[in-house]
């Protein structure tokens, strides 16, 4: 049986992540966009982010 490289169970069915290759399965990303929960965390960090403005500091 296959292994996924998220949780180190034995599984059915690994899904291939297309971000960052790792086989995870169904209960360690998204099947249907074929991202494992690590590539998904650091796309909400990205996300997360955007719309923030940013001060730059005033230079001397």
């Amino acid at each position: 049986m296959p292994r996924c490289e998220i949780c180190s169970n034995e599984v059915s069915k690994v899904y291939k992540c297309k971000s960052c290759g790792a086989k995870f399965c169904e209960n360690c990303g998204d099947v249907d966009k074929l991202i494992c929960e690590d590539c998904l965390a650091f796309e909400e960090e990205l996300t997360s982010t955007e719309g923030i403005e940013f001060e730059e500091g005033e230079g001397g």
